[in-house]
């Protein structure tokens, strides 16, 4: 987590123009982080919210999002949030368990005398190791499982495989359930049919 406290936005850009409200140090926004000026957005530090980069990330996906619906003259309609996927519906067995590592101490003369970390951390190939296991729960992160094990080919790659770029084809698609069954991370849920 990288914290970003104590930083002041510059505000001095929006001086004087029309619309625009200050409070705290912080311009105001709306839901959609349109400020009160028809196409100036603003996000990050900017605004009122926790300080930290990812939500300054968040910020930036967020307002990209709706300056690109306020250009086309329309408003976002925020896609629906998918359930959290309860541990019952994560596949773990399809993440191997993390080595055993040993991270490397300072030795203990060197402790008292420097500023020097005393436990170090992960090695890059350990890190990356670590950051696959992620189970991405509730949202698909394009492992091609559903793809791979469907029996019928119901399910269709429409991109390169990451989420979103697959779609089920409902007139060879039997509901056997094997591709919610195979989705290691629950993103796959089975509804009944609708009449």
């Amino acid at each position: 987590l990288v914290l970003a406290l104590g930083q002041d936005a510059d505000l001095a850009v929006l001086d004087g123009v029309p619309g625009v409200t200050f409070s705290g140090g912080t311009v105001d926004v709306g839901a959609d982080l349109m400020t009160g000026h028809q196409g100036i957005f603003a996000g990050g530090d900017m605004v009122p919210a926790e300080r930290t980069v990812t939500v300054a990330i968040g910020h930036g996906k967020k307002a990209a999002r709706n300056i690109d619906a306020w250009l086309r003259g329309a408003r976002l309609e925020p896609a629906p949030r998918p359930a959290p996927a309860s541990y019952g519906g994560l596949n773990t067995w399809y993440y191997a368990d993390a080595p055993a590592t040993v991270r490397p101490r300072l030795a203990a003369a060197r402790r008292t005398g420097t500023f020097d970390e005393v436990t170090g951390g992960l090695d890059e190939s350990t890190a990356l190791f670590e950051a696959r296991r992620c189970m991405s729960c509730g949202n698909c992160f394009g492992c091609d499982n559903c793809y791979g094990a469907c029996p019928d080919n119901a399910v269709i790659k429409t991109g390169p495989g990451g989420p979103g770029d697959y779609e089920i084809d409902y007139d060879y698609c039997k509901g056997c359930g094997i591709c919610a069954a195979e989705c290691p991370c629950g993103a796959i849920a089975m509804v009944p049919e609708q009449p």
